[in-house]
């Protein structure tokens, strides 16, 4: 197997997500009462990013064990499980008094709507720049494994579960975070987690005290998505609401994929201590943009 061959595989699996992703998330509007969509939308956001983040360590095992072409198998066959559950709950999907629109117009509306959302606009830009900033910890861990702790795939392999240790843990206190703790501080203290995350990477030579920041970085990493996940869902009306997903999607991704070049580049060009420090200093900027960009408390959906 060549690495265009995984990258061309990688390729295909993050398309068939990025239909995949929003028309799920979606859905939740579709499945449950509408007192119920605030529960049901941070249950189903922190469900995913709790998965997203275990998955890796998951599939570094089937990897290693098993060999690549057994973990696009396994990969593969998971998806049999979102489809069967389609396939067997046969919930009532809302007619909708509003005329069908083309491709078009629908795109258009949904970036129009988009743009007119202070709410939507503050979580998207919020999460933009959470993504570049955090994503350095997950994007260079291996560096770290590598260069910092003289660690091979079990040192990476044991990092990995305490990275999702953590998020596993945050996804479980969820409910009761957002309870006691409004939505943009959770996010300032998911920021704070994950700079602190950063910069005891970029200090320690212990895999123990690594895991222990990992797991930080974890819960730190799965409250932010989650938060700002739900924020985006319930500041849309429900004739909109797939639009404005994927809109957020799309965005928090290039993020994403901006911070693992910008990190990459800056280890590459200086040092791997300078791009972790440079994520925790970017990650506590961050938790101040909420006085630009604040995430605002919302306990119901908007009406149709």
């Amino acid at each position: 197997v060549s690495p265009w061959m995984i990258l061309g595989f990688s390729f295909l699996i993050a398309c068939g997500g990025a239909l995949h992703d929003p028309a799920w998330q979606a859905s939740v509007g579709d499945i449950v009462d509408r007192r119920d969509v605030p529960a049901a939308v941070t249950l189903l956001s922190v469900g995913f990013n709790t998965v997203r983040t275990v998955g890796p360590a998951l599939g570094g095992i089937v990897v290693a064990s098993f060999g690549l072409l057994a973990a696009f198998t396994v990969t593969t066959l998971t998806y049999l499980v979102p489809l069967g559950t389609i396939w067997r709950c046969k919930w009532k999907v809302r007619s909708s008094p509003l005329p069908r629109e083309s491709m078009r117009t629908a795109i258009y509306d949904g970036l129009r709507f988009t743009a007119m959302s202070s709410e939507i606009k503050a979580a998207i830009a919020r999460g933009m720049l959470f993504g570049l900033a955090s994503i350095a910890i997950l994007a260079l861990l291996p560096l770290v494994v590598r260069d910092h702790l003289g660690g091979g795939p079990l040192a990476y392999g044991t990092l990995m579960a305490g990275f999702g240790t953590g998020a596993v843990f945050a996804g479980i206190s969820n409910g009761t975070f957002r309870r006691s703790l409004s939505q943009e501080r959770l996010m300032k203290l998911a920021c704070v987690a994950c700079a602190a995350c950063s910069l005891s990477l970029a200090l320690t030579s212990s895999i123990p005290v690594a895991a222990l920041a990992l797991a930080l970085g974890g819960a730190g990493w799965v409250t932010a998505w989650s938060g700002v996940g739900v924020s985006v869902q319930l500041a849309s009306p429900r004739w909109v609401v797939g639009r404005s997903i994927s809109i957020y999607y799309a965005l928090i991704d290039g993020g994403i994929a901006a911070g693992s070049w910008v990190w990459g580049t800056v280890s590459q060009s200086h040092s791997l201590t300078w791009a972790l420090e440079g994520s925790a200093g970017a990650l506590l900027l961050v938790a101040v943009a909420g006085v630009l960009f604040p995430l605002r408390e919302r306990r119901e959906s908007e009406p149709d």
